[in-house]
């Protein structure tokens, strides 16, 4: 390799940028960690100009070891199968980006202790903040000491200590989602449900089993459908061979409700005109159902904006922070 070559492939330095636009190295600090010190907008300009001429590039690994932040967030997917979580996740990374940070992301399957090998592998990178819906329950999250990082729990409506939380509004989405159910003269609405339906903790249950209540009307059965595709079918298989076939289902979430159709579509039910269904997510795969899902859309946008500035600047923002879902009226709920 000849002199010229070496020179090519040598990385360009701070050193080499400072001597190009006249100015020092600290001046180039400045410049690309907006500060501590301001840059005349001339000088700033000169300094990036020769950054892209020499094909600059900071040091992230420098620069982790002398502020203390390394400008990468780690991110917990419980399933990427799902839909939603796709659309969440991919909105976090969107703005963490535009805030100039990296992402790594770990699927741990809702495995519990993948879940705990994900954490402590994100905090030996040194990761500024871990974004994580958890499979764990809330009173586990209570206990569990959060002190390394800083943790932003999703999809969870309750405060947890030395964490932030950022969540839909499961107790109104359930309650909506039922409520126009009953509008449509249903006298009880099924619910699908991801967790044990024996823990009636969960506010989308909650929800659920209010809006029955203010109508005066005894609650529909729960069954355990996993959130998932397989869970929803099966799930709507054992309704439909009940005895006492369902006439109105919320289904908890997008994938439980594809389920649920194609169980009833096989069993002969027609939707909405036999059996009426509301499903909770709003992924784009609500669209492309026959009929189309009538479904409490959760703002995904707006969740990950919430989540980025807890795991950013914590101070500013309340420990838990809740944002509303949408009744996205389509075909399946007999409108």
């Amino acid at each position: 390799m000849n002199n010229a070559d070496r020179r090519q492939r040598r990385r360009a330095t701070r050193t080499d940028v400072a001597r190009l636009a006249n100015v020092s190295t600290a001046v180039v600090s400045y410049v690309f960690n907006n500060g501590p010190r301001a840059v005349a907008p001339a000088t700033s300009e000169r300094v990036r100009e020769a950054a892209k001429l020499l094909n600059y590039h900071p040091n992230s690994t420098a620069r982790a070891l002398r502020t203390g932040y390394s400008k990468m967030l780690g991110v917990i997917v419980p399933d990427s199968s799902n839909p939603f979580s796709a659309g969440i996740y991919d909105e976090l990374q969107t703005v963490a980006m535009e805030r100039g940070y990296s992402v790594l992301f770990m699927n741990v399957r809702s495995d519990p202790d993948l879940e705990n090998k994900a954490i402590k592998q994100l905090l030996e990178r040194n990761v500024d903040a871990i974004f994580l819906s958890s499979s764990r329950s809330y009173a586990q999250l209570s206990m569990a000491h959060l002190e390394e990082s800083r943790f932003v729990f999703m999809d969870q409506p309750h405060r947890v200590a030395n964490a932030k939380s950022v969540s839909t509004d499961f107790f109104n989405a359930g309650l909506t989602a039922t409520r126009h159910l009953i509008e449509h003269r249903h006298s009880s609405v099924d619910m699908l449900f991801g967790g044990s339906p024996d823990d009636r903790t969960d506010a989308r249950i909650q929800g659920w089993y209010e809006a029955h209540q203010n109508a005066n009307l005894p609650a529909g059965r729960i069954r355990q459908a996993f959130f998932t595709r397989e869970g929803g079918y099966h799930a709507t298989l054992d309704l439909i061979d009940s005895g006492r076939p369902p006439r109105a289902i919320f289904a908890g979430s997008d994938m439980e409700a594809l389920g649920a159709m194609r169980a009833l579509h096989e069993r002969g039910q027609r939707i909405p005109e036999d059996v009426a269904i509301v499903s909770f997510d709003g992924t784009v795969d609500s669209l492309y159902t026959w009929p189309q899902l009538t479904t409490m859309q959760q703002n995904t946008k707006e969740i990950a904006g919430c989540a980025i500035k807890a795991a950013l600047t914590p101070n500013e923002v309340p420990d838990v922070q809740i944002i509303k879902a949408d009744l996205v009226i389509r075909d399946s709920c007999g409108c």
